[in-house]
């Protein structure tokens, strides 16, 4: 895994301090469904991947502070090393939660919005995703052709 080098601060939102980058922009409903689904509004979220490059952030600080530690015991006792650890970890959890938050909206509203443009029961639309191998758009181009026989 290729990890980005730490952003700089910017200007942020008290809202969403956790995020370092800027988030996905989502189309609005009424460009359609197809539209939405080629812009990626419905595509794994990047916010996992965010989580996972905290922890090499993290992992960088310390053995950075172990590196430049100049007290006499063990550097992963002091208090600061654990507020490093304290620090990076709240802003994982958040990001994590986000992520599991937003892979959530996107799987139902994915499926509610197929239901609903398609006239297709929406368990059975959930059904067909958890066993569908291809992309978000094939997925779309497989119920609008099956439509009648699902």
């Amino acid at each position: 895994m290729r990890v980005p080098t730490k952003p700089k601060r910017g200007k942020r939102s008290p809202f969403y301090w956790w995020r370092r980058w800027k988030s996905h922009q989502y189309l609005p409903v009424r460009k359609g469904l197809l539209a939405r689904i080629q812009n990626g509004d419905f595509e794994y979220s990047e916010l996992f991947d965010w989580a996972k490059y905290e922890m090499k952030y993290k992992q960088d600080e310390l053995d950075e502070f172990v590196k430049n530690y100049q007290g006499k015991d063990d550097p992963k006792t002091d208090s600061l090393y654990r507020d490093i650890e304290r620090r990076y970890q709240k802003r994982y959890n958040k990001l994590f939660e986000d992520a599991c938050e937003v892979e959530h909206r996107h799987l139902t509203s994915l499926a509610e919005a197929l239901a609903k443009k398609f006239k297709v029961n929406k368990k059975k639309i959930e059904t067909i995703m958890e066993t569908f191998g291809g992309t978000t758009e094939d997925l779309y181009l497989y119920v609008d052709k099956n439509k009648y026989t699902i």
